[in-house]
């Protein structure tokens, strides 16, 4: 008998055990990586001495958790509900978690699923271009930096987008240059994501697109056949994924904030925000020595382009590296705003610094197998990252340029060494580039100083206990109070002392301009006059002291028929008292 006629007899008379072996065998490699990225995050999350919560940037970081907490109790005491609750993108799913699992576990839970999101978008970028421990050595780094750590333990938004936007690269490099079984789900999810980070910040959205973009540019001209097929095909299916997403995300803003409207409020508020107002200094950027993270991540990508002649995967790296810079840039140039004077808006450029190195140590070493004991390395380096997480010093720009200067020159030996030799120098030369790059950065993200109106956000607090667990009980109990004090059909204004020491607390009810009844210690006559304009039926009053309370409430003209101040106390380190004062009186206007 022929082999033609053995062979497919053969292929039909295989066991179903047989197949269930091969089978085994297929799926094992995906359940290998997927417990290589758990490790990696449960290890970030709980064992590396990182903290649940990292502290606040206030009082943006208040105005989201207290929405997460309490949905439309909040938006509907307001006087002025702003734009705030539209960043669904963050209040959706931790609401929606803070109803199954309360506050403590919803927050908690999801911290670690932004963790799991970066470490496996990350493993999984540098996982299509090379081995499995170099994917894991790059994500563990990332893991551990307090960059990343200090903003998923923040409720701010930038800790969401920060993942979004890793797994919005990783989707970029798999539909750029992957063979998934179904062709158009890259550029599905892709779009999935874009209206994700469009429910968080536009401007986050821009920054990644233009990021994804250029990836997609890359992946076009690597393959010119059948190009134009392959774009109108991920063009229909980023659409549609976007548009599903975002009525998803739309449907929810109906169910949380019943009445309002996403579209309307965004237009309204686009128009009514004067970035200027922002502005300390437009050259304050130059002082900030954090920046040189991805400018460092600029010319690591660079050195790998050119030492591995065109890799493609590494000129990915140099248009991701390009693009974060060069939209940020352009960006500024056009809407000199109070982005790179705020911490949060610096942090949006290290997933594109990230992926770039990352990817830049993936093309230097390809698939070459990495010896065992060069892991030793990494593993060697994490007690100095983990040091360097909690570097307090401010350094000076000439330190940071020295650092900057280390971080590159160790790439570029390792460069050169992978390019000329063996397995195990070129893993060694890497590893110890890697190690170098995430403690440096860890320096210089950590040194960075006050910068702007601002001040400095501790990214330290990613494993400094700043009392933050602590000081969120406090201020969900005084929201609670109030919220409990008070019906959805009151109108509350707010009040704190001058020197704002309160602010923080009384942000968990909006604190700002719109809904502030004055910015001083009692009434004058044109703050009575915007009140009777507004007419809240409550003010709720925020002080360290009673006295300053008792002050303020003497100042309410007589015709609110202002009641009898009811209190609560609550602990605040930090603002000179042990306990401070948290007031509410309802007002019964006349006429």
């Amino acid at each position: 008998m022929s082999a033609p006629e053995i062979l497919p007899g053969y292929a039909n008379a295989v066991s179903p055990a047989a197949a269930t072996v091969a089978t085994r065998w297929k799926v094992r490699p995906l359940a290998l990586d997927a417990a290589i990225v758990a490790a990696i995050s449960l290890f970030s999350a709980f064992l590396s001495g990182s903290r649940q919560w990292a502290g606040f940037n206030s009082p943006d970081s208040e105005f989201y958790a207290s929405l997460a907490i309490f949905g439309n109790e909040v938006t509907d005491r307001a006087i002025e509900p702003a734009y705030y609750w539209t960043r669904l993108g963050f209040i959706a799913p931790v609401r929606a978690l803070v109803t199954i699992l309360g506050p403590w576990n919803a927050f908690t839970l999801w911290r670690f699923l932004l963790i799991v999101l970066i470490v496996a978008s990350l493993y999984w970028l540098v996982r299509q271009r090379s081995t499995r421990q170099l994917a894991a050595v790059v994500a563990l780094f990332a893991a551990l930096n307090t960059m990343l750590l200090s903003y998923v333990g923040n409720p701010y938004l930038t800790g969401t987008i920060l993942a979004a936007t890793l797994l919005f690269i990783a989707l970029a490099t798999w539909c750029a240059f992957g063979t998934p079984r179904v062709s158009w789900l890259p550029a599905l999810l892709s779009g999935a994501t874009a209206a994700w980070l469009l429910m968080l910040n536009p401007y986050a959205l821009f920054l990644a697109l233009s990021i994804w973009v250029g990836i997609r540019i890359v992946g076009t001209y690597r393959t010119p056949v059948g190009r134009w097929r392959t774009l109108r095909i991920d063009a229909v299916a980023a659409a549609a994924g976007f548009t599903v997403s975002f009525l998803i995300f739309l449907g929810f803003g109906l169910l949380l904030f019943p009445g309002k409207s996403w579209v309307g409020t965004y237009l309204d508020w686009n128009g009514r925000l004067d970035y200027s107002s922002f502005i300390s200094d437009p050259l304050i950027w130059t002082n900030d020595i954090a920046l040189l993270v991805p400018a460092s991540a600029l010319i690591i990508s660079f050195i790998a382009a050119i030492t591995t002649r065109g890799n493609h995967w590494a000129i990915t790296a140099v248009v991701i590296a390009g693009a974060n810079i060069a939209f940020t840039a352009i960006y500024f140039a056009l809407v000199p705003g109070p982005w790179l004077e705020a911490p949060h808006y610096v942090a949006k450029l290290w997933p594109g610094s990230l992926a770039a190195i990352g990817l830049a140590a993936a093309a230097l070493l390809g698939r070459r197998n990495l010896p065992a004991i060069t892991l030793l390395i990494p593993l060697a380096a994490i007690p100095l990252v983990l040091w360097s997480g909690r570097w307090d010093a401010v350094l000076q720009r000439f330190q940071g340029l020295l650092i900057a200067l280390i971080m590159c020159l160790g790439f570029l030996a390792a460069a050169v060494i992978a390019r000329r030799t063996g397995n195990m120098s070129a893993a060694i030369a890497v590893m110890v580039a890697l190690s170098i790059a995430a403690i440096g950065m860890q320096i210089l993200q950590n040194g960075r100083g006050f910068i702007g109106i601002y001040g400095q956000y501790p990214f330290r607090a990613a494993y400094v206990d700043f009392s933050g667990e602590h000081i969120m009980g406090e201020k969900i109990k005084a929201e609670q109070w109030l919220i409990d004090n008070t019906s959805a059909t009151d109108k509350v204004g707010i009040w704190t002392d001058p020197e704002r020491m309160m602010s923080a607390v009384a942000a968990m009810q909006l604190w700002g301009n719109y809904n502030n009844v004055t910015g001083t210690a009692t009434l004058t006559r044109d703050d009575v006059d915007h009140l009777e304009l507004s007419k809240p039926t409550a003010i709720a009053m925020y002080a360290p002291k009673r006295e300053q309370v008792d002050a303020f409430w003497g100042s309410i003209p007589p015709w609110a028929r202002p009641s009898t101040p009811e209190c609560t106390t609550v602990e605040i380190p930090g603002i000179g008292v042990k306990e401070a004062y948290v007031c509410l009186t309802h007002l019964r206007w006349v006429g």
